[in-house]
């Protein structure tokens, strides 16, 4: 009696798994995982970006903008040059877990995968060239820089920007000029 209850519950285990594969070949490809397939990315913006308002106009937007990001104005390097705004360095990860891939995320890591990185900051320049009087071109600039540990202590790194900062802000002022926020 146990062989047959036995060989009846291989029967049952076997009925079943074949069950679930052919519902899984005939099911919906709307219920499947799509891991970001399908999901539109945004084109970059211009940059420089001309904006048709006087550069005034537009210096005060940035500054707006800059404020409300909580980025900080270095006012000795942005008194310089008439029209540029220069901030201060912002750290925006921590962490040698996830400071690699956020790094990765908006720069080009020098080296691979052969540092450690354990912090990431970024500063803005943002010029604005009067173009006429009613017509401002803006280019925006981003300086990325990784740390990474060292026996004798951390290594800034500058890391080329792929252009995500300088995408972001621009977005965030074309926004504020147009009254969204």
């Amino acid at each position: 009696m146990t062989r047959t209850t036995n060989f009846q519950g291989w029967m049952l285990l076997v009925g079943l798994l074949l069950g679930v594969l052919a519902g899984g070949w005939f099911a919906p490809a709307t219920g499947q995982i799509s891991w970001g397939r399908g999901k539109e990315r945004k084109p970059m913006l211009p940059n420089p970006y001309t904006f048709n308002v006087p550069r005034d106009t537009l210096l005060d937007a940035i500054r707006q903008v800059l404020s409300d990001r909580e980025l900080v104005l270095d006012e000795k390097l942005s008194a310089e040059k008439p029209g540029r705004l220069v901030t201060k360095p912002v750290i925006f990860t921590r962490g040698a877990l996830t400071s690699g891939a956020n790094l990765e995320f908006i720069a080009r890591r020098p080296g691979g995968g052969n540092f450690t990185w354990v912090r990431g900051r970024y500063a803005l320049q943002l010029e604005a060239l009067p173009l006429d009087p009613q017509r401002t071109q803006l280019t925006v600039y981003a300086r990325i820089e990784g740390e990474y540990q060292t026996e004798t202590g951390g290594v800034w790194v500058e890391c080329p920007s792929k252009g995500v900062k300088e995408n972001e802000i621009l977005e965030a002022i074309i926004k504020h000029l147009n009254g969204e926020s």
